[in-house]
């Protein structure tokens, strides 16, 4: 076993100007329902209201019920507040004209509220991915033995993801068969009778947590290596369907992060649906693509984990990350041989 699987080594307001401090009698407050506002044509909305005279104070009701839906939504929560402010407007109209006339600014509680969600609404409203962290998924890669590719990735995530040895998310184990053993069980070959991942079709592959954007560059540097290897794939004296090329994703080819693999891979080597207990790809260039929903990822046992490859010694600060992500519960013991060569 040898090899490296992952590196060869102003907008204006929407309202417009009235033209006049006067208030206009037939003003009618447009509703954030029925306007379809950019954020910052919604934000000009809020805070350019023309003054009025009396206003009329909404319900205490009114007002955190607007609140509240301004947290769950900005959008349908600036509605409201437009829609209060209106119906404030309009009655102030219907006691003028049988009231005295007295000249009233706008009042403090809708300029304090309106100042607060217009900048919410600009965000929150144009920038929907900006209140929420780009999501994980997890993905497998497998050529050869898991060993060198385990350091490879964790390699990568170093680099790449600023991780450091207690917040690296790569782990050796099998995948890609189509049987697990007693209690869920998926075992390196051993001499106790425990369920054999070769047995059951599996093959050695290595689980990462990537952000979703950042599926692309780690299938590119498998390629970038894969396409190089003389046979096919990594470590070609190993033979049999253990060491099968693969990659296991949420979906598969049916998935969304397909395409980021398909244009990584840019044609050099044959994508192949994996169909479970598939067969060796030396010699071939091909590479099973899995749904990892059906054919999901299962946790070698310990002693494999940040493991030196057959022809290559690893520095002790990666053999550490071992005993690191151990006691912070992300390494667990599996059930099945801990033979710790």
């Amino acid at each position: 076993r040898f090899g490296s699987v992952l590196a060869p080594r102003a907008q204006p307001s929407p309202f417009g100007a009235t033209g006049s401090c006067e208030r206009p009698r037939s003003f009618a407050m447009p509703s954030a329902r029925r306007l379809a506002l950019g954020p910052l044509g919604l934000a000009a909305a809020l805070t350019s209201l023309p003054l009025a005279r009396g206003w009329v104070q909404p319900s205490a009701a009114i007002e955190r019920s607007a609140a509240t839906s301004l947290r769950s939504s900005p959008s349908r929560g600036a509605a409201e507040m437009l829609d209060i402010a209106s119906r404030s407007q309009a009655a102030s109209s219907s006691l003028g004209d049988v009231g005295a006339e007295v000249e009233v600014t706008t009042p403090h509680w809708v300029r304090a509220l309106l100042a607060a969600f217009a900048m919410v609404a600009a965000v929150a409203v144009g920038s929907p991915r900006a209140a929420r962290a780009e999501s994980d998924v997890n993905v497998f890669f497998g050529q050869g033995c898991f060993w060198h590719v385990q350091h490879d990735i964790v390699r990568k995530e170093m680099k790449d993801l600023s991780r450091d040895g207690s917040t690296v998310t790569a782990l050796a184990g099998y995948a890609g068969g189509k049987a697990v053993g007693d209690k869920g069980r998926v075992c390196y070959h051993n001499m106790a009778m425990a369920p054999d991942y070769g047995s059951m079709g599996h093959t050695e592959v290595v689980n990462v947590k990537l952000p979703e954007g950042k599926v692309a560059d780690f299938a590119k540097e498998y390629f970038d290596a894969a396409d190089g290897y003389r046979f096919g794939r990594a470590d070609p004296q190993d033979r049999g369907t253990e060491y099968r090329s693969a990659i296991g994703l949420p979906g598969g080819m049916d998935g969304p992060l397909f395409k980021q693999v398909e244009a990584a891979n840019a044609g050099r080597l044959e994508l192949v649906r994996g169909q479970g207990n598939d067969a060796d790809t030396v010699g071939t260039k091909k590479v099973w693509i899995y749904d990892s929903d059906k054919f999901p990822f299962f946790q070698g046992e310990v002693y494999h984990q940040f493991h030196d490859d057959m022809m290559e010694r690893y520095a002790d600060s990666y053999h550490k990350m071992k005993g690191t992500l151990i006691s912070r519960g992300d390494l667990k013991k599996v059930d099945c041989p801990e033979m710790g060569f």
